[in-house]
């Protein structure tokens, strides 16, 4: 009996030496047969495309591929290559010498490749004893089951499906989305990063619809339809669905699908564990969080077992083992209290960490759990990026934290005149290039900097201070070697600014445009460590306390008051004058207008607006009265006027002191004053 695809391994052969002869000997192998050859200069007769324009093959299956490492390797692009061989297909890595590759110019992620390389035996058959199953798996099953119960069903029980490449979530989501519209005249709406990333789900809609009208991204049924829509196109329209679907929902940002999640009630999401846009296990990790928030029923559906070739696929675990897709933090095996100060935080040799996988894995692992996408370039980058620091957190032989600092400034002066005019923006530069064309602080080109570029801490054992340590020891090793300034970039979140406002980082900039991978404002925070460090701090500090509160009536006028309070915490703020001080008591005790109170209410938000939100709302955001209310909760323009007089009269008592001396300074200065007339 002929076994279907997806009961067989795919034959794998790493064939390295000279680029001539691999290309003859890869070329020889096909026989002539139909490939795909990712790489440049592909030899006649074959269809070719470069690693950089792999992405949109994505959701298709070809029965041989070629991946052509002998002049480069592009991590992400042979994860995505791997995943497109189909069962019983063939997968021809071309490689330089393996006893060479990777030692001019020197690249340890290479290396490492070159040794995982030779290790690996070739693959021409598959496992005995496997039988032919049915078109779908019972977990693919399942799938469609929770899809109908998700559209039909109680509102408000979202449906997440987590899986590894290959297991057929998409497939399935488009055979469940196909039946339910088979019998109704709904539609249902999908969205996705891209719209590629799509093509596997439609395909197999239109497959199960005999009838369906099938195009790119659209498949139609009588009245009914599938319809795709990017997710910002989403989230501005809100158009009506019987059904919402998410695919590869890791690589949109939380805050987005938070919004999906709060105004559609009935939603599933489908996201990859361990691919080549980046583990989606830091996104499950935080959207449970949200998802228990929102909505407590809902449900999870993990896919095992692989469809489109057998499981212990030798070509698959030879991409987990060499890109680490499935790297784990340390298994800690249960809960530990631990002490900063105790931790043993080095420096890592990363010529250590090339050889070493085991630790390798673990620090790895901690990264993809830390932040929001991890991928296989970021392997290669933590392992050869030029002037990357690398500090690790250690409890016996377990990485608990990692910390990664990357070296930029003290630019040549040759350079300033490009950089200053926007004519040139040099690499691995990012925070004195921004101070000195953003900011208007030229005298950044000249100092030294170190940027943080990641920081993680064990799941486990987060909230402990570990990462604190870290960025103390940053800080001391920072100034032996003679750095002027720290800093950090970062999508702004209220808990991420708390962190860094707690460890004395003082913001400078937000940037206007909301990050496509975070979906949140980047924020630039500053440490200065030496005098003239700190001295470029407190002016850029100053100028964005200035400029800040004019930026929240137009760039930020969205921003949720409580992220925009963080950025006027640990500001020297503003003072509010003696005049103004009897405008506020006169409006608290609603002896004065709104209107006629706006000087002085201004005056004050611009002074204390960082734990007052109804302030930033109303003074400093310019929403109206409608908008303010609902971003309270308040019923309407009477309630926010009463929380702005409490407000008001709150921010009075808290400050007696202060008033009383002003006061007092006043009357001096009226004693001071000659008679009228005189």
């Amino acid at each position: 009996m002929t076994l279907p695809p997806r009961h067989l391994w795919r034959k794998f052969h790493i064939i390295s030496g000279d680029p001539g002869q691999c290309r003859e000997q890869a070329a020889h192998q096909l026989q002539g047969q139909d490939a795909l050859w990712v790489g440049a200069n592909p030899p006649g007769g074959f269809q070719g495309t470069s690693p950089k324009q792999l992405a949109q093959y994505l959701g298709q299956e070809v029965q041989q591929l070629v991946f052509d490492a002998l002049d480069d390797l592009d991590p992400d692009a042979l994860a995505i290559a791997a995943g497109l061989v189909q069962g019983g297909g063939r997968f021809l890595l071309l490689t330089p010498n393996l006893a060479t590759w990777g030692q001019q110019p020197p690249s340890r992620f290479l290396q490492r490749m070159a040794r995982l390389c030779q290790d690996q035996k070739p693959c021409d058959t598959s496992p005995a004893g496997t039988e032919p199953g049915e078109t779908l798996t019972q977990e693919q099953a399942q799938v469609i089951e929770a899809l109908h119960k998700t559209a039909r069903g109680h509102r408000n029980r979202p449906l997440v499906v987590i899986a590894d490449r290959g297991r057929g979530k998409s497939s399935a989501f488009g055979i469940g989305a196909a039946r339910l519209l088979a019998s109704s005249t709904e539609n249902i709406l999908v969205t996705a990063p891209r719209r590629d990333a799509t093509n596997a789900l439609f395909r197999h809609a239109a497959r199960e619809l005999e009838e369906a009208e099938y195009s790119k991204g659209e498949a139609l049924h009588g009245r009914a339809g599938l319809r795709f829509i990017a997710p910002d196109k989403l989230l501005e329209e809100r158009p009506d669905t019987q059904l919402l679907l998410v695919d590869e929902a890791a690589g949109i940002p939380l805050p987005m699908l938070e919004e999906m999640l709060q105004h559609y009630h009935r939603i599933a999401f489908a996201s990859t564990v361990h691919g080549y846009e980046g583990s989606g296990r830091g996104f499950g990790l935080r959207f449970s969080n949200r998802l228990d928030k929102h909505c407590p029923q809902w449900k999870k559906l993990t896919l095992h077992e692989p469809v489109r070739w057998a499981a212990g696929d030798p070509l698959e675990a030879f991409i987990f083992q060499t890109l680490l897709l499935d790297a784990e933090p340390a298994p800690l095996t249960q809960l530990r209290r631990l002490e900063a100060n105790d931790l043993d935080i080095s420096l890592l040799d990363r010529s250590v960490l090339a050889r070493d996988d085991a630790l390798l894995e673990q620090l790895f692992g901690l990264l993809v759990d830390a932040h929001y996408r991890t991928t296989p370039t970021d392997l290669k980058h933590l392992l050869d990026a030029p002037g990357l620091t690398v500090y690790t957190a250690r409890q016996e032989d377990d990485v608990v934290a990692a910390l990664l600092v990357a070296r930029e400034g003290r630019l040549p002066s040759s350079q300033h005149p490009g950089i200053l005019t926007a004519q040139r923006r040099p690499r691995g530069q990012l925070l004195p290039t921004q101070l000195a064309c953003h900011c208007g602080f030229p005298e950044a080109l000249d100092l030294g900097w170190e940027r943080v570029l990641r920081i993680a801490v064990h799941p486990r054992l987060q909230g402990q201070g570990i990462g604190s340590r870290m960025l103390a020891q940053l800080a001391h090793d920072a100034e032996a070697r003679g750095t002027d300034l720290l800093g950090a970039c970062f999508g702004a979140t209220s808990r991420l600014m708390d962190f860094w406002l707690r460890n004395g980082y003082a913001p400078v900039r937000l940037g206007q445009r909301r990050e496509a991978s975070s979906g949140a404002h980047a924020a630039t925070l500053l440490r200065g460590i030496s005098p003239a460090g700190q001295a470029l701090q407190s002016r850029a500090q100053a100028a964005f306390q200035e400029l800040f509160p004019l930026q929240l009536g137009e760039t930020f006028s969205k921003l949720p008051p409580s992220l925009a309070g963080r950025f006027f915490q640990g500001q020297p703020g503003g003072t509010v004058s003696v005049r103004n001080r009897q405008i506020l008591k006169a409006f608290a005790a609603g002896q004065r207008q709104y209107a006629d109170a706006l000087g002085a209410l201004r005056q004050l938000a611009i002074a204390d607006a960082a734990t007052r939100p109804v302030l930033i709302l109303k003074l400093l955001q310019g929403r109206n009265w409608q908008e303010t209310a609902a971003a309270m909760g308040l019923p309407g323009k009477k309630a926010v006027l009463q929380a702005l007089r409490a407000t008001v009269s709150s921010w009075l008592q808290q400050h007696p002191q202060e008033e009383e001396r002003q006061n007092q300074a006043f009357d001096i200065s009226q004693s001071q004053q000659p008679p009228m007339g005189v």
